[in-house]
């Protein structure tokens, strides 16, 4: 289920819980890669257990992101 209203949505998928929250939009898929970046920062790896997900205004993931 699409929440955001721009471009893209920034998705957090906690995987223990299962549950999906919105945590921020950005209006291009640059500002949205950079805003994971600033808040995961050292937290991106490929072995994190939970996904961020970048989603378009169709619902696709656009990029995915594996946070610990």
């Amino acid at each position: 289920m699409i929440n955001h209203s721009k471009n893209f949505g920034i998705y957090h998928w906690d995987t223990f819980d299962n549950e999906t929250f919105l945590i921020d939009e950005a209006d291009t898929l640059e500002q949205a890669i950079t805003k994971v970046e600033e808040k995961y920062g050292d937290r991106i790896s490929s072995s994190g257990a939970d996904q961020v997900d970048v989603v378009n205004q169709d619902g696709d993931i656009v990029r995915k992101f594996s946070v610990g």
